[in-house]
């Protein structure tokens, strides 16, 4: 028998953390009391933000599951240029649609190829590239919060207070959240080894900038 799952008012209201509750967390890390809103002129809250957001952006930079898509249509404009927004960390064509035809980056919010030495694209209908997208804090997983949190909570303590004792205690706590990042990562990507299959996951074995991390 199928049992329907439904959200209820037993869900609890903390299962889900805000930019509100991650700040507080940064804040109570190096002996601040938590704040009720952002919008607090405070200099130690716009420290915490601060580093909230770009730990997140760092974090996401790396490109994960929730955040990273494949064939993403990409179609230039008018005068044959393809402009990328702010919330594309990272983007390259997709090997399987386009084999070694281009080797594109992002230059001046634009797609360039560094083949051709140019941004425009002309006779190009659409590119297909894989992207690796910029969220909300709101947006990400919950794993992901409590790492990006953790994470903060350390640099945060290391500019603020620069007490060796604490931030080593919090480097144990970001090490722990990572590794459940990581867990949540592995389960929803369903890697495998099938490298040769576009339609698959491939586990990438070895990528330089993660190896002292993990």
């Amino acid at each position: 028998m199928a049992t329907t799952v439904t959200s209820g008012s037993t869900t609890p209201s903390y299962a889900s953390s805000t930019e509100l509750d991650a700040v507080n967390s940064v804040l109570m890390s190096v002996g601040e009391s938590p704040v009720n809103t952002l919008s607090t002129k405070s200099p130690e809250v716009a420290i915490a933000q601060t580093t909230l957001r770009q730990v997140s952006r760092e974090v996401q930079s790396e490109g994960w599951v929730f955040n990273t898509e494949y064939e993403v249509e990409f179609c230039p404009d008018q005068n044959d240029q393809i402009q990328l927004n702010d919330s594309i960390l990272q983007v390259d064509v997709n090997k399987y649609r386009h084999h070694d035809g281009y080797d594109v980056v992002r230059k001046t919010g634009f797609l360039y190829d560094r083949y051709e030495k140019t941004n425009k694209f002309e006779g190009v209908d659409k590119l297909y590239c894989d992207v690796v997208w910029m969220f909300d804090f709101a947006d990400c997983p919950q794993p992901f919060k409590d790492y990006i949190t953790a994470r903060s909570a350390r640099i945060a303590a290391t500019r603020m207070v620069n007490d060796p004792e604490s931030t080593k205690l919090l480097q144990d706590d970001e090490l722990i959240a990572r590794s459940t990042a990581i867990e949540y990562d592995t389960r929803q990507a369903d890697y495998n080894v099938f490298t040769s299959n576009r339609l698959r996951q491939p586990y990438t074995s070895y990528t330089p900038f993660k190896v002292l991390n993990r």
